[in-house]
């Protein structure tokens, strides 16, 4: 080496050495970030892992399963083999949870299982990468921008700890109990672990795996799988247009948006029920058995995620009853077999498959009965009302009130009515026109939609319950293609002066705007980023949203003795509660207790005995009740619950002692705003 490249060696050492040294001192001053905000980031990422772990998994057993079934596309493909492989790995999970719901089983399960099946994950890796969503027109594009925004707020929102009332008060409880115990028990006296818990054990491997937060993000993965669903069925029989159109109208109900979000059910029978539809469908075109059969597993999942699911496999009999009537046994027999574990677990548990309906079962009484049916509370004896229910849950209905407890946006009102129009102008030698869609394939889709939206309003006529637009989450989708075809249809309106279909389109990019800012503003309003980039701890997240409940279950948790049993009043929730506790799941503890003891003596003999040492009370939850005039609070169970605090119980968590007053003509609970949450322990006898 001469001395000129040795000298020039010489100098590029030195410069890499300088600039390594500048810039590490500097940020050694000037730290970019801190050990909590790279944690943060970092555990954020596993929980996506988790998640991605359980549907990689799920589309490896899908597409081992489904090998011998022809798909017409990848999107189709990895949508149905994705779905049918969490149904699955529930059952397995359910199965593994009987014998030990412990992580390190499910770890090194899922581990054997993905080496098994390595090289179907490395196919569904390929179809994956051979997905192509076309985006011919700038309205496309414009519609695909719009879903990719929502779909990114929506994901923030899911990386957050878990703060909704359900998830909370069972969805969450299931798999946190059978992770607590070892396993998988007889449930306790809260009827909501007894319904079916096809996603409620897709949580539990993903609490598993690693938290509550990759349950969420598991529960908002069926929003991706509805959406792909969606997409694939729609470009499959109309066209592009109508695909992206119908996506982003369903990506435009916000309350539908926001429960994708949370540790919830819904999203799980929405999909569920979309593609049973959608195999059915290509069942009666193909005349192919093995799609019936498809469909009618896909029927059985989605009862095993809610009782109200059996709606679906009988709107889809009726649509065979119609066409290929010689199928319907076999498609039936494929829903009973998918949805059997969940109500033979019943059997086995409680005595009563469908507990605690018709046949009753532990726990369960004819009070109970009455309070949790509320039959003849609905709209039978105001016609108007049902009639006008699709007007009523567009415009009056909000997100968290009472109603119909759903903001669903204006598009479904807007374009539904709009395809009972006659075609005046029908382009059928356009190739590209959706006109030329078969009858019978838009039929099938009316009938579906239709019988789920009177069932849906049946539920609204007989209990007051019932009044939940979320409860008609599973037609949404398809819904939302009918809607898209309407307006597609609206072409043949166009006037040489005037273009209704134009038009439309324009007030429908106005909303669709208007929507994604009020996205925009709820994010900047509630800000996860600052948990996800570790500004803000999980406690502090938690006591955020939360409020009084957080602060009294961190003293359940921190000031009672392990071996403490609390009895809730007036609260469903139990998530976060590190001690045995009994929630009142349907809120009628303190009037059950009234109809079967009668006085706070008996009462409190009966509780004592039964192994209670603590009671908390809900004092807002109690106020609530007292102000509302759907669950009225008789006299006699004030005065119990008035003489059990005073008599028979001292408090340890707050200072406001329970107090009666009449505010505004009615009875309330005295500084309820002001300390939400009271916990009690019985007096020395």
């Amino acid at each position: 080496m001469n001395r000129a490249v040795f000298l020039k060696l010489v100098i590029v050492i030195g410069i890499i050495i300088w600039l390594f040294a500048v810039t590490i001192s500097y940020y050694v001053v000037h730290k970019p970030f801190t050990v909590e905000n790279m944690l943060a980031i970092v555990n954020a990422l596993a929980d996506v892992g988790a998640m991605l772990a359980l549907y990689v998994l799920a589309s490896a057993i899908g597409r081992r399963v489904l090998r011998a079934i022809q798909f017409a596309a990848p999107l189709e493909e990895i949508v149905f083999h994705t779905g049918f492989g969490l149904g699955i790995v529930s059952f397995a999970t359910f199965v593994i949870g009987l014998v030990w719901a412990k992580p390190l089983l499910f770890w090194l399960l899922y581990l054997g299982a993905l080496a098994l099946m390595r090289d179907d994950v490395r196919a569904t890796w390929r179809v994956v990468r051979a997905i192509v969503l076309p985006r011919d027109s700038r309205w496309e594009r414009w519609l695909a921008i719009f879903c990719g925004c929502v779909l990114v707020i929506g994901f923030f929102f899911t990386v957050t700890p878990p703060i909704a009332w359900d998830a909370q008060t069972y969805h969450l409880m299931i798999p946190q109990r059978a992770i607590t115990v070892g396993r998988i028990v007889s449930p306790p006296d809260i009827l909501y672990f007894s319904f079916p818990s096809l996603v409620e054990m897709l949580f539990l491997a993903a609490i598993a795996l690693k938290s509550d937060i990759a349950a969420q993000l598991t529960h908002f993965g069926f929003l991706l799988l509805t959406l792909g669903a969606l997409f694939a069925l729609a470009h499959r029989y109309f066209n592009s247009w109508v695909a992206w159109l119908a996506c982003a109208m369903v990506l435009a109900v916000p309350s539908l948006l926001l429960v994708s979000t949370w540790a919830y059910v819904d999203l799980a029978l929405t999909f569920y029920a979309l593609v049973s539809l959608y195999a059915l469908l290509v069942a009666r075109e193909a005349d192919n058995a093995r799609w019936i059969s498809l469909s009618g597993a896909f029927a059985g999942f989605a009862l095993g995620v809610k009782y109200t699911a059996a709606i679906i496999p009988v709107a889809l009999i009726v649509i065979l009853v119609f066409g290929n009537w010689r199928f319907v046994i076999r498609h039936l027999s494929f829903v009973i077999v998918f949805a059997a574990p969940w109500y033979l677990r019943n059997l086995v548990f409680t005595g009563n498959p469908v507990y605690p309906f018709v046949f009753g079962g532990p726990y369960w009484d004819a009070f109970r009965s009455e309070w949790f049916s509320r039959f003849g509370t609905g709209y039978w004896d105001t016609p108007l009302k049902l009639l006008l229910a699709p007007w009523d849950a567009t415009i009056y209905g909000v997100e968290g009130a009472l109603g119909y407890e759903a903001t669903i946006g204006p598009l479904l009102l807007m374009l539904l009515p709009l395809l009972f129009l006659p075609i005046l102008n029908s382009r059928t030698k356009d190739p590209n026109s959706e006109f030329r869609i078969p009858n019978s394939m838009l039929g099938s889709l009316l009938i579906f939609s239709v019988i789920l939206y009177l069932f849906w309003l049946t539920g609204i006529a007989e209990s007051h319950l019932l009044w939940q637009t979320r409860l008609l989450f599973p037609a949404f989708p398809v819904l939302a293609l009918l809607a898209a075809h309407a307006l597609d249809r609206l072409r043949g309106f166009d006037l040489p002066q005037f273009s209704a279909h134009n038009f439309a389109r324009l007030v429908i990019a106005a909303v669709l705007g208007l929507t994604l800012a009020g996205y925009a503003l709820t994010f900047a309003q509630d800000n996860p980023l600052r948990y996800l980039a570790g500004f803000e701890t999980r406690d502090a997240y938690l006591a955020r949203h939360l409020g009084g409940y957080y602060s009294a279950a961190q003293f359940i948790n921190t000031q009672l003795p392990a071996n403490a049993r609390v009895l809730y009043l007036w609260e469903p929730r139990g998530y976060f509660v590190q001690r045995d506790v009994l929630p009142d799941s349907i809120l009628d503890k303190v009037a059950h207790l009234d109809w079967k003891y009668g006085d706070a003596a008996r009462t409190a003999e009966a509780l004592r005995a039964e192994g209670y040492t603590h009671i908390l009370l809900n004092r807002a939850g109690f106020d609530f009740h007292l102000q509302s005039d759907d669950d009225p609070i008789t006299r006699k169970e004030i005065n119990l619950i008035l003489e059990l605090t005073t008599q028979y119980l001292n408090p340890v968590y707050g200072a406001i002692p329970l107090q009666i007053e009449t505010r505004d003509g009615k009875r309330s609970v005295v500084g309820a705003s002001d300390e939400s949450y009271a916990v009690y322990e019985w007096t020395a006898r």
